[in-house]
């Protein structure tokens, strides 16, 4: 799990690359002739690749049709891609449908575990506003954020341009005769109960990451009949898009408590948590001619600290940043803003925004203030959230409700994004729920590749027996040593940038020089 200069430099390399390229692609999806709601077409061979697994595997593709909104009798169809990967065993057991997170990321972005279909069919089902016919992509947003990103992110004047660019992506959508109202949560859940009547099934199993799990809870409010077990990896609850402060801060002194017993890190600092208030709440504009932007390095490293890997980097760029040295907050800042935008905001804000929207109290709440680092990803996403027209879903699928749907909800104790702590309400409701912290991991990344047998242990013997077994998981303590540290990496890429022209200057004159002698010989 070491990262190493490497990484680093692959990382810049190909935010370099991918920085004019749109992430999130939509599939040629078109509704076939004479097709109903709830048409799929028959499904043909096709390849797809899973996660971990070298090869390619036999797969089959297909569309399905739906209205546009479920909730509009007449509404006009869409078309959503469908992939099944059918089951290696001769005798499949309920079949497993997979969600990813986000939202406005496509749900084949990453590939299922090579080790799911063992015994089970899996499907993916195209998420409405990404997938299929109609991709919710705001250009005009894409363009504001690269220009205020590494800059200044937070600003008043971003804000507005945030605003306006926002009512222009809908109504070109609109005045495309999309119905945004239709482009929610619920609608997800529809579409993939539509799949799982016209593929024949009877019960399902349930897959899903991070936002998908929202919508895992939401099919078990809606169609409790239609499913058989649950795994919900990474869970986000109501409310969850927009994380109180308070609740990053117990966290972030969590960490600090985790410092205090280590002896790396407890030599450069008594007080981890207060030494990350002091960063963030006083902060250098730059580092030698690179910019530092306090809120794209919030933001940043609210996205880093997914990722245990990461951890140790983060942590080391604001101790140093305390100890007078910010060239890894400048990276930091430098790497954030190169980054390509990788969610499709329109199809964010009609299905976080018609869940959650309630919960948003207004920019105060969710800024820096008077915490360690604010709520960086709720600040940056609601106020453009807001000027999204689009209504509430309704109440009972916003809120918890009690369910008797087996489930297995699975988080690190460590998770900056679904925070763990909110895993107790969940118990609350879910009356036939299993619950598996795992201590130290980060967000559902780490849930999956941090220790990959343990983990598929955890969730087979779930799916086979309703009883999930984590005995194989074992305790790794957070690192606070980073294998590689930004400062260094700053400082060898100044290096670089010095040197390139000098050797540039210096190549020329060798081939001038060489030119010259050849010029002399041949006089």
């Amino acid at each position: 799990m070491k990262t190493n200069y490497l990484l680093i430099v692959l990382v810049l390399i190909t935010a370099l690359l991918l920085a004019a390229c749109s992430s999130a692609k939509a599939s040629a999806q078109a509704v076939p002739e004479n097709a109903k709601a709830g048409d799929m077409t028959e499904l043909e061979a096709c390849e797809t690749q899973l996660a971990h697994s070298k090869t390619k595997v036999a797969a089959e593709c297909g569309t399905l049709v739906v209205p546009e909104n479920w909730d509009v009798d007449g509404s006009r169809l869409i078309a959503l891609p469908v992939m099944r990967i059918p089951a290696r065993g001769a005798d499949p057991a309920e079949p497993v449908f997979y969600l990813l997170g986000g939202p406005g990321i496509s749900n084949f972005l990453t590939s299922p575990p090579d080790w799911l279909p063992e015994d089970r069919d899996v499907v993916v089902v195209g998420y409405r506003g990404v997938d299929g016919t109609v991709a919710l992509s705001c250009p005009e947003i894409d363009r504001q954020l690269k220009t205020h990103m590494g800059r200044d992110l937070f600003s008043e004047q971003a804000r507005k341009e945030l605003a306006i660019a926002t009512e222009q992506c809908a109504a070109t959508h609109q005045a495309a005769g999309v119905d945004l109202s239709g482009y929610t949560v619920p609608g997800v859940v529809e579409d993939i109960e539509a799949a799982r009547k016209a593929l024949g099934y009877d019960r399902i199993n349930l897959y899903g990451l991070s936002f998908g799990s929202r919508a895992e809870q939401i099919f078990a409010y809606m169609h409790p009949d239609s499913l058989h077990r649950l795994v919900m990896i990474g869970v986000a609850t109501p409310g969850s898009m927009v994380t109180d402060p308070a609740d990053l801060d117990e966290l972030i002194e969590y960490i600090g408590e985790l410092c205090a017993k280590d002896a790396v890190c407890s030599s450069r600092t008594s007080d981890f948590a207060r030494t990350m208030y002091e960063v963030n709440h006083n902060m250098p504009e730059r580092w030698l001619f690179f910019k530092i932007d306090p809120a794209t390095i919030r933001l940043g490293i609210q996205m880093w600290l997914q990722d245990s890997k990461f951890m140790p980097m983060v942590f080391d760029a604001y101790l140093a940043a305390a100890e007078g040295d910010p060239s890894g907050l400048a990276m930091f800042n430098l790497i954030s803003s190169l980054v390509p935008i990788q969610q499709l905001f329109g199809d964010q804000a009609s299905k976080v925004g018609t869940l959650d929207r309630e919960k948003y109290g207004g920019i105060e709440t969710v800024s820096l203030g008077d915490s360690i680092m604010g709520s960086p990803m709720a600040e940056a996403i609601w106020p453009g959230f807001q000027e999204w027209p689009s209504e509430l879903v309704s109440k009972d699928l916003r809120e918890f409700q009690d369910t008797d749907v087996e489930m297995l909800l699975v988080n690190g104790t460590l998770d900056v994004s679904t925070l763990p702590a909110w895993l107790d309400e969940a118990s609350t409701y879910f009356h036939k729920a299993q619950i598996v912290l795992l201590p130290e991991f980060g967000h559902s990344g780490d849930v999956q590749n941090f220790q990959p047998e343990a983990f598929e242990r955890l969730v087979s013997s779930y799916y086979d027996t309703g009883v999930a077994d984590d005995s194989l998981f074992v305790y790794q303590p957070l690192s606070f040593e980073p294998s590689m540290r930004l400062t260094v990496f700053a400082r060898l890429l100044v290096a670089a940038m010095v040197l390139m022209p000098a050797l540039l200057i210096l190549g020329v004159v060798l081939v001038v020089r060489r030119v010259r002698r050849r010029r002399t010989t041949n006089q």
